[in-house]
């Protein structure tokens, strides 16, 4: 099939190119849905975190400082990392996207760059052209927060997902609108609660039956499913409605609920979404594997032991819900395949934060295309906040998951006649039925 063509994983990766694509997890914005300038793309904040590791002052990112100013402090920086598969993605994005021709950004060529990304940024045909003609992305799936009026070109191509990270975790991730933004403790959780749900739960039915409510009202339409993030040491535990109601008691006198009734009401309202979402047969998309707030605001990648056992009963208990794991860690990639491999209802997808790196890419590609039927699991997301990430991150994507099938079909594993459906299924077909993303 491929004897005439340049090596095989060049095929494949020719073969990927003409594979339309589902993208089920970004936080693209529909009215701005593309950088408008090179301080926006580079302040993507997985470059962000290679510039500070490697001596860059956080002030010196500072959005109050002009563009140009911004991207000469960072040229040395840049200049550090270039090793690393975050500069080949900021590459790729400017030699392909902007025809940026020279091997770096210096103090020499910078300013013709900045007028080449405002001027795409500024034209409202360039997120259509990225998204649909270079990456070939049909569908994309944002947070609820980034509707807005649905402006841009490309917004008829997206759907939403909640995301209930406050809810699950309290004071995690609090920059995702519409819900719970700039909560920082857990102090807050019944504020939070009664914000949303537009009322103060007085008992815990009370609370539930607001909880499910919500919930009727909100994933629904385009809304297609609930996001969430979860450290380590969180489990979906049954709850003990008991301390739970004490914690709602103590708030009601005006009291602050102890640290251990604060936690019977999390594992509540937790119970009772994953309650709904099984009585809906809906799915939760759940990122997994980083612990969080090290050291200032740091993460890292570390999973705790039983975390799979524990977490097997809860998929068991929810099992018309459908759960889909995305990793930031490499540890537990094997467990996390036999979980997709024996449960129904459980998936794997993508390549999370801590692994979007082309040898663990390839490695968990290679796991899971030979434990995982090839429906329980999706080959792509981006975690982009533009469409021009969304590129950059697919040409990582697509080298590594070429590299690894090269590989089994030289080793005998796999026959290359069948790669297009492989391909056609993870990379479109199994985000599309797991989300529930048809038009």
């Amino acid at each position: 099939m491929f004897t005439t063509m340049p090596g095989l994983a060049q095929s494949i990766e020719r073969l990927i190119d003409a594979t339309p694509i589902i993208d089920p997890h970004t936080h693209i914005h529909c009215d701005r849905p593309s950088a408008p300038d090179l301080a926006a793309l580079l302040g993507y904040h997985w470059v962000q975190t290679e510039l500070i590791a490697v001596g860059m002052p956080k002030d010196d990112l500072d959005p109050a400082l002009p563009v140009d100013e911004r991207i000469r402090r960072m040229i040395p920086y840049l200049a550090r990392m270039r090793n690393t598969a975050m500069s080949w993605c900021v590459d790729r994005i400017l030699w392909d996207l902007y025809e940026f021709a020279e091997p770096a950004v210096t103090e020499s060529n910078y300013k013709d760059l900045l007028d080449r990304v405002a001027a795409k940024g500024a034209d409202p045909g360039w997120p259509s052209h990225v998204l649909r003609d270079r990456c070939h992305i049909q569908t994309f799936v944002t947070s609820l927060g980034n509707r807005g009026e649905a402006s841009s070109s490309v917004a008829p191509d997206a759907l939403f997902m909640l995301d209930a990270h406050y809810l699950f975790c309290p004071g995690v991730a609090t920059d995702l609108e519409p819900f719970f933004t700039g909560r920082t403790t857990r102090n807050a959780y019944v504020d939070a609660l009664v914000q949303v749900l537009g009322d103060r739960p007085s008992t815990t039915e009370h609370l539930k039956r607001l909880l499910r409510d919500w919930l009727d009202r909100t994933v629904t339409g385009p809304v297609r499913f609930t996001n969430t993030f979860i450290p380590i040491e969180q489990r979906f535990r049954e709850p003990d409605e008991s301390r739970a109601s004490s914690a709602l008691a103590q708030e009601a006198a005006g009291r602050q609920p102890s640290e251990a009734e604060l936690d019977a009401l999390v594992n509540l309202v937790t119970w009772t979404l994953l309650e709904w979402h099984h009585e809906h047969r809906k799915a939760v998309q759940i990122a997994v594997g980083a612990e969080y707030f090290i050291c200032d605001g740091k993460s890292i990648p570390r999973f705790q032991p039983n975390w799979t056992s524990e977490m097997a009963r809860a998929f068991h208990r929810f099992g018309n819900a459908r759960f889909d794991l995305m990793m930031a860690s490499d540890v537990l990639a094997q467990e996390v395949c036999v979980l997709a491999r024996q449960f129904p209802n459980v998936y794997t997808s993508g390549y999370w934060w801590h692994t979007f790196f082309p040898a663990i890419i390839e490695r968990h590609f290679g796991m899971r295309s030979q434990i995982v039927p090839m429906t329980k699991f999706c080959g792509f997301l981006s975690d982009s906040y533009s469409v021009e990430w969304a590129y950059g991150k697919l040409q990582v994507v697509k080298r590594a998951i070429a590299s690894a099938l090269a590989k089994h079909v030289e080793a005998g594993f796999a026959r290359e006649e069948d790669l297009p459906d492989l391909l056609r299924q993870v990379l479109h077909d199994s985000p599309r039925d797991l989300y529930e993303l048809h038009r």
